[in-house]
């Protein structure tokens, strides 16, 4: 007979599983907790990097979204103009800072921590700061004297209705966000380095959030260009600055005194840096030469195709890149541990992972393309199904290609990297200027899928090839 009296248990809900998942104390173990097993810590800190990065990414877009209905009706056509030309600029910008920050950056610094090896660190990390800041300080003197000197009116190409104090203003703060900027960029590879990117993707976050509100707020009274830049630019700045003094705060041994300033540190990065900006480079010519080929070729109305489609069906690809990206940090610190086994497994894994996922992803972009296109954009944009499956396998064998990227970016070994990115923006040029005449968009997405198949993949098999059997024949 049952004990009427006992008490009656009862599994929890599946809501009530989920909210205690969700909980803070729960998310804060789940980003605190390590793993003992080092190989699997590397892997854990990936996973919430990548899962971070999806986050911000979503923030990003969320805010290219927007900003086109909440500013384009009160600035008008010209003003509008003008700020996605100074957005532009601000993006061209980045690629400024002389190999100094960046992967660089993230190499050095995590071969130091995979030794250990914490003065080391603290030289990369203070030469890098002060070479930045004296860049800045140039800059901005620079920037100060010849700032009056410069006709902003024609540089734009602007009609009277645009006021020059306003646009003086914008420029000003432009040139000033940029410069500050130099010394900044540190943060983002020293959290990848330490394999903490979930931190910078947080303070991204939260720099995005604060983008947005501003954005709103600005939009809302009729902000002009100069309140723009703020916004969006400003306010970033602003919450990177505290990113800094939190970031020194977790790292103290990466607290940049000028006494820790050396000569060969800033040698290395330069050696190491100048490659990575090649490779940046050369990305422009292979990622951002296709409008003006079209322009130039097709007329500005199959740029709106081009880039609509790309948008789209890229997308699948830039997944794979923030899912892969924090392997870069594992790498080189697991090289300078001499843990070359878990190298090889992780590359292998992140291979099937990358394929697998990013494949079906990439299938379903082409099936759902044009409805989407459709509805996002107009039916004008929408392009025809043999474009869409080129450009669907020139993403096919990025995807594919992804993880090998990250492992040679790990492990320092940077020429063979900028030698393709560089024969593949060849390619990419020269390809499309030929085949558009006859084939037109289709003609140019064939010239990117055949030019990454010819340069990225023989170069960079080899070379992880050539690595790991040289691994094989030391340990032989």
């Amino acid at each position: 007979m049952p004990d009427l009296h006992s008490p009656k248990v009862t599994s929890p809900s599946r809501f009530e599983s989920l909210k205690s998942y969700l909980s803070p104390g729960e998310l804060k173990a789940i980003l605190t907790q390590s793993s003992a097993n080092r190989g699997l810590e590397r892997y854990r800190r990936a996973g919430i990097t990548a899962s971070s990065s999806f986050i911000a990414k979503a923030m990003n877009i969320l805010i290219s979204f927007l900003s086109v209905p909440l500013t384009i009706h009160y600035l008008g056509s010209e003003r509008y103009g003008v700020w996605l030309t100074i957005s532009s600029l601000l993006t061209w910008m980045t690629l400024t800072d002389f190999g100094l920050s960046g992967n660089a950056l993230v190499n050095v610094l995590a071969e130091s921590s995979g030794k250990d090896d914490f003065e080391a660190a603290r030289q990369y990390a203070s030469s890098a700061f002060w070479v930045l800041t004296s860049i800045s300080v140039v800059s901005g003197l620079v920037a100060a004297i010849s700032f009056h000197w410069i006709s902003w009116r024609a540089v734009f190409n602007v009609s009277a209705s645009v006021p020059s104090h306003e646009l003086s203003v914008a420029c000003a703060m432009t040139l000033a966000i940029f410069i500050l900027g130099f010394p900044l960029s540190l943060e983002y590879s020293i959290y990848s380095a330490y394999q903490d990117g979930y931190l910078a993707n947080i303070w991204s976050i939260s720099s995005n959030s604060f983008s947005l509100l501003a954005l709103v707020l600005v939009s809302r009274f009729h902000g002009g260009l100069p309140q723009l830049v703020f916004a969006i630019s400003g306010t970033r700045t602003l919450v990177s600055i505290g990113n800094s003094v939190y970031l020194f705060r977790r790292y103290p041994w990466l607290i940049p005194y000028p006494s820790a300033v050396r000569l060969a540190s800033i040698r290395r990065l330069f050696q190491l840096g100048g490659k990575y900006m090649v490779t940046q480079l050369a990305a422009l010519g292979i990622y951002q030469s296709q409008p003006m080929i079209i322009t130039q070729m097709l007329g500005p109305a199959s740029v709106v195709i081009f880039v609509v489609s790309y948008k789209i069906i890229t997308l699948p690809m830039d997944l794979v890149y923030m899912a892969t990206q924090p392997f870069i940090a594992a790498f080189g610190e697991a090289k300078a541990r001499g843990d070359w086994a878990w190298i090889r497994g992780a590359y292998k894994n992140a291979n099937l992972a990358a394929t697998g996922v990013g494949f079906a992803l990439v299938a379903l972009m082409a099936l759902l393309a044009k409805p989407l296109i459709r509805i996002w954009a107009s039916p004008a944009a929408v392009p025809t199904t043999p474009f869409i499956w080129w450009l669907s396998i020139y993403v096919m064998i990025g995807i594919a290609l992804m993880p090998t990227n990250q492992l040679l970016s790990g492990v320092e070994k940077v020429t063979p990297l900028a030698v393709s990115t560089t024969l593949c923006a060849i390619g990419v040029i020269s390809g499309g200027i030929l085949l558009v005449h006859g084939h037109g968009l289709v003609g140019l997405a064939m010239a990117m899928a055949f030019s990454k198949l010819v340069t990225f993949w023989p170069i960079q098999l080899y070379e992880v090839r050539r690595i790991f059997a040289g691994i094989t024949r030391a340990h032989s």
